[in-house]
């Protein structure tokens, strides 16, 4: 009823109602999986079924007709496997099994494994478990659905069923099906899927020439290694780099920490608590070859912790201005079975490139709270040095100078109604898993911090009870416009609850960049500076599902930007079915067409990454799932930097958090002032046209004054270049080479009665980025209105 009231209310929003599964709207062809039912008795090799016997029995209990297949398992070996015959198919296209099963006392779901085959028949591509969820053991007839994606050089399939030797019970099979949809519109990129060392926790895809030989390599963290592959899916010689640890927990930093224009990998891993060890930050050559001074022990305190030691993120940035590279970590190292006990362990760390600790107070402490998600690094008090931006697993943030000292007006506490409150009777924001980021929003040159949390409390109620946004200035003060966060709909479980980072970017093209934040209660929104919800997306297709970071970038080539995540089961419990998927989403939050691309459930906790890693000239989308595998799909779209706000977990390879525009004429705009009028006023546009480096060659632009206002005759200006007006349309033309920029005004009345949102949109034509386009807004006849905020 809340979602209800507050949908109404808000004006001008567009919220795309997707359909399950998104943009495949062709009717399925079935395709026929012969004795599908086990109607026809399959021990006969002729009846569909290689039928090995052993714990397998062809039953009499069914689904639909007379009989199905059961197997039960007790204990000890893996059972016999029951394999269907080949399965013709067709190549690059989307497929949906299903089957219908039923359990007695089981312990944990049956192995359903689908394999790939060329016509040759080798197999092709990894195996592709399809997981069920059996709930408390024994349950009555239910379908499986399984959603995937065959490879350019599949010809046929086999299907494979069997018990492994975790699971246990009685399980009967029946019915099964297999329906064709379209034809993949990303098909995979040659050699991929890959499937890495172990499962992949929190590292997003990280794309560079890691070896210098003039070709992209790729990188993960699974389980306990650093993966490496080739463009083409062959494993870097010398990979995977090990740790010896328990696993690498977050994403890898990549950069150039030496001055030695060759890459430098670092990456954070997780150890059980002492006396097994203390979590470490290693950091390799390109060559796979340990660093000196590598790999660091970080401190764990024995006494109150809880948890496991992880290295929850690591960062390459410059903070001492040194003009290179350190290495920035967290780690969980708390105090929290007792924050009154007046333990603050050290849990954050900035080291040099040989290992020793950056001059200052590092390590930094706090409070008796660690870090569960992930620090940034920027400039966010303009002195021309990262600072270093964190979240506690506490109601409290902090930004710190390059030596460790806390900013002007930090730390703070955040409680839901402001920065001050009472612990015991107020609700707070609290930080577990949060990942800020920076951003300058609203154009002054100054960053924003800009960080998801989850609503708690009062007192001890350390439960989440929903999600919320906070957008701060750089001294700690909330950003007028939030001074209430904009908060979620509730938390859908509270089991595995993920990582939230948002992601920045200029989605709608007015030249401030919006926020994209994936929330608990299975919405993704898009913010802009107002705290307006420009669209909201419903990712869960009505099952209990999280989504990853979003990146932002033109993954289709209609110039315009899309929004990329993927979903995942919460993996607390045993049960991983579920409609995951990796999703595009149009910058108005309609699903793009050909998505949700299949991935394997339970999904994906990383975040993807947009880039080119074949080589070819075009954008690949690459991915890992929770159980290591790897995808790369094949975009008709030429990769252009310009487009790529937000390409990846924490928007760069070095995991600065921290956003920066990637057009050359990014900080160009167009503002009304006032935006807010009534019929008679006069408005004033200021159009600014900048670029970061010398433009010889012509620039054009064109402004055609919308309906509702007409242009006052003489109030045209123009800094440098040719303006005109002729009949409601601006047009200006010069050179961006002496100076970088230009400024464009002129002035309006505002001749409409009626109550209207006018948009006046700026086309430039950079010659060297192709078209931008940049809105400005005037808010006619217009009252302001507040809205009560709704609690879940």
């Amino acid at each position: 009823m809340k979602r209800v009231l507050w949908l109404t209310v808000i004006f001008f929003f567009l919220l795309p109602q997707g359909a399950v599964l998104g943009a495949d709207i062709s009717q399925p062809e079935s395709i026929s999986i012969p004795n599908a039912g086990f109607e026809l008795n399959p021990t006969d090799p002729y009846n569909g079924w290689i039928w090995s016997g052993g714990n397998w029995t062809w039953d009499g209990t069914a689904h639909s007709g007379a009989h199905s297949a059961r197997i039960y398992r007790n204990g000890g070996d893996e059972t016999s496997s029951l394999w269907s015959g080949y399965i013709p198919i067709q190549a690059s296209s989307i497929y949906t099994f299903s089957f219908w099963l039923r359990s007695e006392s089981a312990s944990k779901n049956p192995s359903v494994v689908i394999y790939q085959y060329t016509n040759g028949e080798a197999q092709t591509g990894p195996r592709q478990m399809v997981y069920s969820n059996v709930g408390s053991g024994t349950n009555g007839w239910f379908q499986v659905n399984y959603r995937f994606q065959t490879l350019p050089n599949t010809a046929k399939i086999k299907i494979r069923l069997y018990l492994y030797t975790d699971t246990t019970g009685t399980f009967w099979f029946d019915d099964f099906m297999l329906d064709q949809g379209n034809l993949a519109l990303f098909p995979f990129s040659s050699g991929f899927p890959v499937v890495s060392s172990g499962w992949v926790y929190m590292s997003s895809p990280s794309v560079a020439d890691i070896n210098n030989d003039g070709s992209n390599e790729l990188l993960i963290g699974a389980d306990d290694a650093v993966n490496g592959w080739t463009r083409t899916g062959n494993i870097l010689p010398g990979y995977p780099l090990p740790t010896s640890d328990r696993y690498i927990y977050n994403h890898l930093a990549v950069g150039d920490l030496d001055g030695d224009d060759r890459m430098e990998i670092v990456a954070g891993t997780r150890t059980a608590n002492p006396p097994e060890g203390q979590c470490r930050v290693y950091a390799w050559q390109d060559d796979g070859s340990l660093l000196s001074g590598w790999p660091i022990a970080v401190d764990w305190n024995p006494y109150y912790s809880n948890n496991d030691c992880k290295i929850t993120s690591v960062v390459m940035a410059d903070v001492d201005g040194n003009q290179q590279l350190e290495i920035l970590a967290s780690t969980t190292n708390n105090a929290s079975g007792n924050p009154n006990a007046g333990i603050y362990p050290v849990n954050l760390y900035a080291w040099r490139v040989n290992g020793t600790l950056v001059n200052g107070l590092w390590p930094s402490k706090l409070t008796a709270a660690g870090f569960y998600g992930a620090i940034a690094a920027g400039d966010i008090n303009d002195d021309g040095r990262a600072d270093v931006i964190t979240a506690r697993d506490h109601h409290r943030l902090n930004a710190y100078n390059g030596y460790g000292y806390t900013l002007n007006g930090w730390p703070i506490e955040t409680y839901l109604n402001g920065n001050e409150g009472d612990y015991q009777t107020d609700q707070r924001i609290v930080f577990g898993r949060s990942a800020p980021v920076l951003a300058d929003l609203d154009g002054n040159r100054t960053s924003e911090f800009i960080v998801i949390g989850n609503v708690t409390g009062p007192g001890n109620i350390t439960e989440a009870q929903n999600t919320a946004l906070l957008v701060l200035n750089s001294d700690g003060t909330r950003m007028s416009g939030w001074e209430m966060p904009a908060l979620g709909t509730g938390i859908l479980t509270q089991e595995d609850l993920p990582q939230k980072s948002p992601a920045i970017g200029d989605i709608n093209a007015d030249g401030l960049p919006e926020i994209i934040a994936t929330t608990t209660d299975g919405w993704i929104r898009a913010y802009d500076l107002q705290k307006n919800v420009l669209w909201e997306f419903n990712y869960t297709q009505g099952a209990t599902l999280f989504a990853t970071e979003p990146v932002i970038g033109d993954v289709d080539g209609d110039i315009a930007l899309e929004v990329v995540f993927g979903t995942h089961v919460p993996v607390a419990g045993t049960d991983w079915d579920g409609p995951v998927g990796l999703w595009s989403l149009e910058a108005n939050g309609t699903v793009t067409s050909g998505f949700p691309l299949p991935i394997p459930t339970p999904g994906m906790d990383a975040a993807p990454t947009l880039a080119d890693l074949d080589g070819d000239g075009n954008l690949d989308i690459l991915a890992a799932t929770i159980t290591g595998q790897v995808f790369s799909w094949d975009t008709s779209n030429p990769t252009y930097p310009a487009r790529l706000p937000w390409p990846t977990a924490r928007h760069d390879l070095m995991r600065t958090g921290t956003y920066s525009d990637p057009n050359s004429f990014g900080n160009s705009h167009i503002f009304g002032s006032p935006n807010t009028v009534q019929q008679g006023d006069v408005a004033t546009f200021n159009i600014h046209v900048s670029s970061l480096t010398p433009i010889f060659d012509t620039v054009t632009l064109v402004d055609t004054i919308p309906s509702g206002i007409s242009y006052i005759p003489g109030t045209l200006f123009a800094s440098a270049g040719t303006v005109t007006e002729r009949h409601g349309v601006i047009q200006w033309s010069g050179s961006l080479s002496e100076s970088l920029s230009v400024d464009i005004s002129y002035q309006v009345t505002v001749n409409t009665r009626s109550p209207k949102f006018i948009v006046n949109t700026v086309t430039i034509d950079t010659t060297i980025e192709g078209l931008v386009y940049r809105k400005g807004y005037l808010y006619a006849n217009t009252e302001a209105v507040y809205l009560p905020v709704l609690q879940p």
